[in-house]
C-alpha cells in the first residue's frame, strides 16, 4: 500500500517536533516511522475514531496518528497531542 500525507499531517507532525530537543525530536521521528510501517503492516490495527472513517494509533503516550484507508493508499490524517482540547479534534477530523 502507498502511504500519502495530508497537508494538515504534516503541519501537526512539524508542530510536534518543533517543541522537542534534537536528540527527543529525532526519537519522536523513528516512532513515526515505526508506527507507519506497523499500519502498513496491518492496516485496520489503529482503533475506529467514534462513528467515522477515521483510525488512530499511539505514536507515544501523548500522541495519536489518525489515518483512512481509501483504495490502496493510507492516508495520514492528523497527529494528535492528548494535550490539546478534544473538540478541536472533533471539528478538524469533521471538516
Amino acid at each position: 500500500m502507498k502511504v500519502k500525507l495530508t497537508e494538515n499531517a504534516e503541519k501537526t507532525f512539524l508542530q510536534i517536533i518543533s517543541r522537542y530537543s534534537n536528540l527527543k525530536a529525532t526519537k519522536f521521528s523513528n516512532q513515526t516511522i515505526s508506527t507507519i510501517e506497523i499500519i502498513v503492516q496491518n492496516n485496520f490495527i489503529g482503533s475506529k475514531y467514534k462513528k467515522t472513517s477515521y483510525r488512530k494509533f499511539p505514536i507515544s503516550n501523548q500522541v495519536f496518528l489518525f489515518y483512512q484507508i481509501e483504495k490502496q493508499i493510507i492516508y495520514i490524517v492528523l497527529f494528535w497531542d492528548n494535550k490539546r482540547n478534544p473538540l478541536e479534534l472533533d471539528n478538524i477530523l469533521s471538516s
